[in-house]
C-alpha cells in the first residue's frame, strides 16, 4: 500500500522540477531576446519634451509638455522625467517643440526671473523712455538698441541743445511701465531695461538725467559700432547757406533812365535829363 503513494509523491516532485526547469529556461529566452533588442536599438527611456515652442517667460503647464522615449546614452545631463516636476515652473531660456526640458531651463514660480538672465559681470538698468518708444511695440525683450540722449551740455535751460548716442548695441530685457504723479494724478510712464556694463551704467545714469531717453532699434545681424560726433541745434538748422538773392528786374520803355540824370525844374514841371 505504500508504494504508490511513493510514487505519487516521486512523480510531484519530479513535475515542480521538471516545471522550474522549463520556466528558467525561458526566463533566460526572454533576456537574451531583450539583449539583443538593445543591443540592436538601443535602450530608451521616456523624458518631457515640450509639445509646442515655449517662449522665455513662459509658465509651462501640462499642454506644453509630453513624455516620449528617448535612448538612454543620449539623454541629457538634468533631463525632467515626470510632467509633475515642470508644470507650473517658469522658462527662463525658450524652448523648441520636441527639445528636452532640463532643469537649467527652469525656475521656481514667483522665482525673480530677470536676475537670471543678467549675464555675468554687466548689470541690468530700467530707464524712462519717450511715450513712442514706450508704445510702439517694436522694441521687445531681447531687441538690440541704441541709446540717444540730448541736452544741453552745460545745463542752462537757454544754451545750445545737443544729441549724441552714447550706447549703441545694447540688449533689452524686459520692457513695462512705472506708476508716476503728474499734475497731481497717477500716470503710466513706460521704461525698459537693458544689459549693460558697469561703466556704461555710469553712462547711463548722467543720460536718464535728461529725459526722455531714446532708443534707436538695431538689426539682430548688426553688431558694428559707429563713431558719431553728435549734433547741435546750430548745426542741424543753420548750417544751410543763404537763398541765392532775386535777379534785377529788367526795365521795360519809360521807365527811369539808368546811369546819371539832372532833375531840371521849369516852373512846376520837374524834367529829368541823361548825362552821358
Amino acid at each position: 500500500m505504500r508504494k504508490p503513494g511513493i510514487i505519487v509523491l516521486l512523480s510531484i516532485v519530479m513535475g515542480a522540477l521538471f516545471a522550474a526547469l522549463v520556466y528558467r529556461q525561458l526566463r533566460e529566452q526572454e533576456a537574451a531576446i531583450e539583449a539583443a533588442r538593445r543591443a540592436a536599438h538601443g535602450e530608451s527611456r521616456e523624458l518631457l519634451v515640450a509639445s509646442e515652442p515655449i517662449p522665455i517667460g513662459t509658465n509651462v503647464e501640462e499642454r506644453h509638455v509630453r513624455l516620449v522615449p528617448w535612448p538612454v546614452d543620449l539623454q541629457p545631463a538634468g533631463a525632467i522625467r515626470e510632467a509633475a516636476a515642470a508644470t507650473g515652473r517658469v522658462a527662463r531660456t525658450s524652448i523648441e517643440a520636441n527639445q528636452p526640458l532640463l532643469e537649467s531651463q527652469l525656475v521656481a514660480q514667483g522665482a525673480g526671473l530677470l536676475p537670471l538672465l543678467i549675464e555675468e559681470g554687466k548689470r541690468a538698468m530700467s530707464v524712462k523712455v519717450d511715450a513712442v518708444t514706450g508704445v510702439s511695440g517694436f522694441i521687445t525683450p531681447n531687441s538690440r538698441v541704441d541709446v540717444l540722449v540730448s541736452g544741453n551740455p552745460e545745463g542752462q535751460g537757454g544754451g545750445e541743445q545737443r544729441s549724441k548716442v552714447i550706447l549703441q548695441n545694447v540688449r533689452v530685457l524686459a520692457t513695462g511701465t512705472t506708476i508716476e504723479q503728474k499734475d497731481e494724478k497717477p500716470v503710466e510712464v513706460p521704461t525698459v531695461t537693458l544689459l549693460v556694463l558697469p561703466e556704461e551704467a555710469e553712462r547711463l545714469t548722467l543720460a536718464a538725467r535728461q529725459e526722455p531717453v531714446r532708443l534707436a532699434l538695431r538689426n539682430y545681424r548688426d553688431e558694428g559700432v559707429v563713431k558719431t560726433g553728435g549734433i547741435s541745434t546750430e548745426a542741424l538748422l543753420g548750417g544751410e547757406d543763404p537763398p541765392p538773392p532775386p535777379p534785377p528786374a529788367r526795365r521795360g520803355r519809360g521807365s527811369r533812365p539808368q546811369g546819371r540824370t539832372v532833375e531840371l525844374i521849369l516852373g512846376s514841371q520837374v524834367v529829368r535829363q541823361a548825362v552821358r
